[in-house]
């Protein structure tokens, strides 16, 4: 397919499919466990925006400097410009084949995560990371669609117009119009338990420890900063319980059982105050940290879930936060 290609089947491509899917083609080549899916390519979105003809128009916005006031009102604009135009009908006919395709197990409990990878997301030198947006729980292939436009829309967010304002100020001259979008779908999970897990301890930068967030339920509650998760130091070498903090997590983050999206739930009080990973899940974090650290060559920034018993990355980037050597 010309903007289409499975996870299973993927090459690494930052420039045609982002930071993000290009590590999950790694990362299934490798044979870690990655919820199946597709991705759509950067061509998809410079399709949508010639055709569209929102190019043009974003073209002029951007000719001359914008400043932090403007950016809230230039987002809202582009935003609706992407909300209000079509998707060309051969990307929508590519999405409506691959989905029928990748998931041959559809029921009635089948949904789907839509998520951005950009074209300098994930990479050790800018923390585009969580800037972009990302459905969950989405149920259907219009819904898909419309959240593809969506996730499009905000790669122009008021954060990441800040953000490239920032980038210029250090010397960084990175403009909107630099900026492409691919886009992973896949499977939804309804994990028991997630988190994020750092290769080096990005408390105090320290690269012979690791340090694992965790929490019950869908891991947006740490990405989101909802919840204060539980925190977990491992010395790296031997996978030692160097210290662990019990989170408060209050709220737990499941699929909506009526419809799109997620709810949050009240943790039950015995939840709360018990660690979420057990000393067996830990240990299989930590070899998980120690495969992809070397995979990558990096010390490794990871989103992870556990379904079931069953380890899953959702993604895995570079800590950019480690002072350069």
């Amino acid at each position: 397919m010309e903007y289409i290609t499975s996870l299973k089947e993927g090459k690494e491509d930052t420039h045609l499919f982002g930071g993000k899917a290009s590590n999950l083609f790694t990362l299934i080549k490798n044979e870690i466990n990655v919820p199946p899916g597709y991705a759509i390519s950067t061509k998809a979105f410079t399709l949508f925006l010639e055709e569209s003809h929102i190019k043009s128009i974003i073209r002029e916005i951007f000719a001359k400097e914008y400043n932090p006031k403007e950016v809230i009102e230039l987002s809202t604009k582009i935003k609706n410009l992407f909300l209000t135009s079509e998707i060309p009908s051969n990307i929508i006919s590519e999405i409506q084949r691959n989905h029928i395709k990748e998931f041959t197990d559809i029921d009635e409990n089948t949904s789907y995560a839509v998520r951005s990878s950009a074209n300098y997301e994930d990479s050790n030198s800018f923390s585009f990371a969580g800037q972009a947006q990302s459905f969950l729980n989405i149920r259907s292939v219009t819904e898909i669609i419309l959240s593809i436009k969506m996730c499009w829309a905000s790669l122009f967010s008021p954060q990441i117009l800040l953000y490239l304002l920032q980038l210029k100020k250090k010397g960084l001259n990175i403009t909107p119009l630099n900026l492409e979008m691919a886009i992973v779908v896949q499977k939804m999970l309804k994990p028991q338990v997630s988190g994020v897990l750092f290769t080096a301890n990005v408390i105090n930068n320290n690269k012979d420890q690791m340090m694992i967030n965790s929490t019950w339920g869908l891991g947006e509650t740490i990405t989101n900063n909802t919840i204060i998760p539980d925190i977990i130091i491992l010395k790296k070498g031997n996978c030692d319980e160097l210290k662990i903090t019990i989170g408060k997590k209050e709220k737990t983050s499941i699929v909506n059982p009526k419809g799109d999206s997620t709810i949050l739930i009240d943790t039950e009080r015995k939840l709360q105050e018990a660690c979420s990973l057990n000393s067996a899940q830990l240990k299989q974090l930590h070899s998980f940290g120690l495969k992809l650290e070397e995979l990558f060559n990096y010390p490794q920034d990871i989103e992870w879930a556990i379904e079931n018993n069953i380890l899953y990355a959702l993604q895995s980037r570079p800590i950019t936060t480690l002072p350069k050597k």
